[in-house]
């Protein structure tokens, strides 16, 4: 208040002098013989300019800066009122492209950028083995033993059963299936993470002859328990076996392995087990580097392995952030989709700058009087700015609002596979990009229309109501750039967005080996327990089979070790006789090969519509006493028996894994059937082996058990979700304490297995369609524009005999010819950066002759519409009225 007030006073001040001066002037002009009236505007001529009199005088008393920013606001506010149309336009069409800048940003921030949320989390790595493919994230106990001495260099290291499993809670009230996990001691020193109640496991407690010792995550612990700190100390029943509780972990673990319970895992002295499935993570030391850390690691790793004839890891060691090895699958396609907005986003800006210019048409008088009043022209392009910057921000607001509903609306776009999709939100990181954005919006989409306005002529302003826009040829030709512009970044995500389209058509249509309709799949984790080796397994199973098969509506129920596109459970096959074709394998045997491992029962194959193309099922007669047979898929009997009849031959499961010699015993081929993309569907089927359960060898068996819900296929001929009620009755009335869990739809499941495929290809085309429909609104305008500055021309010429047809045509042919020109232009953009595609099409190349066509096409029809509906107003004109207008 005393700042303004003080301001006030030095303003009256200030007029009181100026007129002093000048009324002293026009006195002395005066008594030189001029009449009052003369001398009056004799001394205004002698004095100046007194606005810039004043504003210089206020750049001495400071503050001027803000007092301009300030004027210019309210200058802008009054501008932008007075031509609401205009205002809302450019409002609408910046928020939708900041909105769609702030939700991809968003994702990014989080799964790419943003550490995750544990102390440190770039000091914690991933130990992965060197292969001749690459890489492995796969160890067994065996290696694991033998790396123990990387402690000395590591601040931390830990092992894992290699990801979630399923298993059943009854304590505590109604059975349960949670998800859970076994780690070693280390594992929350890794993470450097705090208990919530209790503690955390420490060194000894993986020790084998411990007792079971089980931490709860905090969710489970007030879901379960009602965040009772009386838990701690508890024996919980898990997969039939006593836990004791010790502690509660935060739920911030959940961001990197969102279990339920983690369970001690006993890590021996000395191992011989070969079996894989185990994930190590380690911590680097404070202050470690990266590589120097791994060229420790990978010496004594390799040291081990010269020692070692069963290790796996014979090249050694690599580390990896944990970032990187949570979100490397999917930064391809985010980098991708996150480069696609940014065209989006210049898109907008060049939309939104010919806006500006078109309106600068009738804004000619109103700058040219405001330059002959003294305005510096650094102060017309500000105040032009400052109207940029106004509708930019009231864009990000927007922008913001149609961020938050677009990262909600991500599990329903098909995204529930990104990492850490719980935690994607707009965060102050998402605001400090949406506030950049703005800022540079309004920088893109008004300093070249205002410094084109501001070129005005002032002669030429004033004389005339309106003239052609921005400043003539210079005007035009800003205006035809920033379309072309517009037209080829267009196509440019157009080629891009019909590539995935495509592609995911592609995928769609693959046949993945088997019916997915009427199938209701379902999990059920068994406890160890209770059923210790296959054969009591399988008696349970036919047990549970016979149930669900009884129920109205059900053709068919069979278990499965795993089904299709889940993680990869396979062993070493090695064909008997024959002439194999060689194959490289681990144990450096060339007649093996890999097979991914199936244990079944009978109507496996009938439940999932998967053809017998030689040979026969399953039958009951296939026990754990008789002669061991197994089920081949096609592509497993031509890798090994090329050029042969498989059924009949033999093999050996699991060689250098499995130790039992009734194990190792070969197995007979008794039936061939069709392949199933188990990996997914844009990849070839795998080789697949299929036993039956009660000749499953009692090793994988434990594996399991231990860590692997057994998976349930159900054939109906209602609708599967509507029979889940009758069939958890059935598996229960089997066993009660063994409920069933995470019933879904075999669809459900081929779906989710495309999900990032249909995520990328939706993002893309919303893209897309959003900047072509901008083009179309540019072009649109650049034809209307073109037809207003020119209505006396075209009533001139028609007054005088013009076909009103060849005006129009003409105006559709510099529109099209702009678009043409964008279109040429966008088409060898795509060619050049298709190569980033690659990674993400299925079934069709980057250069896809019918693709570029299509759009090409498309692109050129929507902007004939769009330049016909302003030029055909154009034949529309009144010669008269055009004429008398000024």
């Amino acid at each position: 208040m005393f700042f303004w007030h003080r301001r006030k006073s030095k303003e009256e001040d200030l007029e009181r002098e100026l007129r002093s001066d000048l009324e002293l002037e026009a006195e002395e002009r005066r008594e030189n013989g001029l009449s009052p009236e003369d001398a009056r505007y004799a001394a205004r001529r002698a004095f100046g300019n007194t606005t810039s009199i004043r504003e210089e005088t206020r750049e001495m008393w400071g503050w001027g800066f803000v007092e301009r920013i300030w004027q210019d606001c309210r200058y802008a506010f009054r501008g932008l009122r007075k031509n609401p149309g205009f205002s809302l336009t450019a409002v609408v069409i910046l928020g939708l492209g900041i909105g769609a800048n702030a939700t991809i940003f968003s994702i990014v921030d989080t799964v790419l950028l943003h550490p995750l949320p544990v102390p440190d989390s770039q000091a914690i790595v991933h130990l992965r083995r060197k292969a001749d493919f690459g890489s492995s994230s796969s160890f067994d106990m065996h290696d694991y033993v033998g790396i123990q001495a990387t402690r000395k260099i590591l601040s931390a290291l830990a092992m894992s059963d290699g990801g979630i499993g399923g298993y059943n809670l009854t304590t505590g009230g109604m059975p349960e299936q949670i998800s859970g996990i076994h780690v070693s001691a280390q594992y929350f020193s890794v993470f450097q993470v705090q208990p919530v109640a209790g503690r955390l496991f420490i060194d000894g407690d993986d020790v084998p002859g411990q007792p079971r010792l089980v931490v709860i995550s905090e969710s489970l612990w007030h879901r379960r328990f009602g965040g009772e700190r009386s838990v701690v100390g508890q024996v919980l029943n898990i997969a039939g076996q006593g836990y004791t509780v010790v502690g509660v972990a935060p739920d911030l673990m959940r961001a990197f392995m969102p279990a339920d319970v983690y369970l001690s895992l006993a890590v021996p002295r000395e191992s011989s087990d070969r079996t894989n499935g185990f994930t190590v993570i380690g911590r680097l030391p404070p202050g470690g580097n990266l590589a120097q850390t791994e060229s420790q690691v990978n010496t004594i790793a390799q040291r081990f392995a010269h020692s070692s004839r069963l290790t796996n890891m014979p090249h050694g060691i690599v580390l990896r952030p944990i970032q990187e090895e949570i979100a490397g699958r999917v930064r391809p396609a985010l980098e991708i989709l996150f480069a696609a907005v940014l065209l989006v986003l210049l898109v907008v800006c060049s939309n939104v700058a010919n806006l500006v210019l078109a309106r600068g048409v009738g804004r000619r008088r109103e700058l040219a009087v405001m330059g002959a009043l003294g305005a510096r022209r650094s102060r017309i392009v500000g105040r032009l700015l400052t109207e940029g910057f106004i509708l930019a921000g009231a864009g990000g607001a927007i922008g913001i609002l149609l961020a938050e509903l677009g990262v909600r609306a991500l599990p329903g776009l098909s995204a529930d596979r990104l990492p850490q999709v719980a935690q994607i939100h707009v965060n102050f990181s998402a605001f400090g990009f949406v506030l950049a954005a703005a800022v540079v919006c309004g920088i893109l989409a008004s300093l070249a229309p205002a410094m084109q306005i501001s070129k005005t002529n002032l002669t030429d302003a004033l004389k005339q109501a309106t003239a052609q826009g921005g400043a003539g040829r210079g005007g035009n030709g800003l205006r035809s750039t920033l379309v072309i512009a517009q037209v080829a970044l267009s196509t440019l995500l157009l080629v891009g967005a019909m590539l995935l389209v495509r592609s995911f058509w592609n995928l769609n249509s693959v046949d993945p080996g088997f019916r997915d309709d009427h199938l209701l799949t379902m999990n059920i984790s068994m406890a160890p327990g209770r059923y210790s080796d296959s054969i009591r397994e399988a008696d349970y199973f036919e047990n549970v089979a016979r149930n669900i098969e009884r129920l109205p509506g059900v053709v068919a129920a069979s278990s499965t070790t795993l089904l299709p596109f889940e993680p990869v459970f396979d062993f070493p096959v090695t064909p008997i006789g024959g002439k194999p074709r060689p194959s490289p394998s681990r144990s450096g045997d060339n007649s093996e090969m890999d097979g991914w491992y199936r244990a079944i029962n009978s109507h496996f194959f009938t439940a999932m519509g998967i053809p017998v193309l030689r040979g026969r099922t399953f039958n009951d007669r296939d026990r754990g006493n008789s002669a061991p047979v197994v089920i081949i898929n096609s592509t497993l009997a031509k890798q090994a028996f090329p050029n042969e009849d498989a059924l009949g031959k033999s093999l050996v499961i699991g060689t250098g894994y499995l130790t039992d010699p009734r194990d190792l015993r070969p197995r007979t081929v008794v039936g061939i059937v069709g392949d199933t993309r188990e990996e997914g569907l844009m990849f070839r089927p795998p080789g697949v082996i299929f036993v039956p359960i009660a000749q499953s060898p009692d090793r994988i068996t434990q594996i399991t058990l231990d860590k692997i819900p057994t998976k349930w296929v159900i054939r109906t001929t209602r609708d599967p979700l509507a029979m889940i009620p009758a069939v958890r009755h059935a598996v229960l009335e089997a066993d009660p304490l063994q409920p069933p869990a995470d019933f879904q739809t075999m669809e459900k499941l081929v779906a989710r297995s495309i999900a990032p495929a249909r995520f990328n290809m939706l993002m893309l085309l919303i893209f897309a369609v959003l900047s072509l429909m901008l083009a179309a609104i540019g072009i649109y305008g650049l034809v209307s524009y073109s037809v207003a500055v020119r209505t006396r021309e075209i009533g001139l010429r028609i007054s005088l005999g013009a076909q009103p047809l060849k005006l129009v045509s003409s105006l559709i042919r510099h529109g099209m010819a702009l678009a043409s020109v964008g279109v040429v232009i966008g088409v060898i953009g795509a060619l050049a950066l298709g190569r980033f595609l690659r990674t993400l099409l299925f079934g069709v190349p980057a250069s896809d002759p019918l693709t570029l066509a299509a759009v090409a096409g498309t692109l050129l029809i929507v902007i004939l519409l769009s330049t016909s509906i302003p030029a055909s107003r154009a034949s529309a004109i009144d010669p008269m009225r055009a004429l008398r207008e000024e």
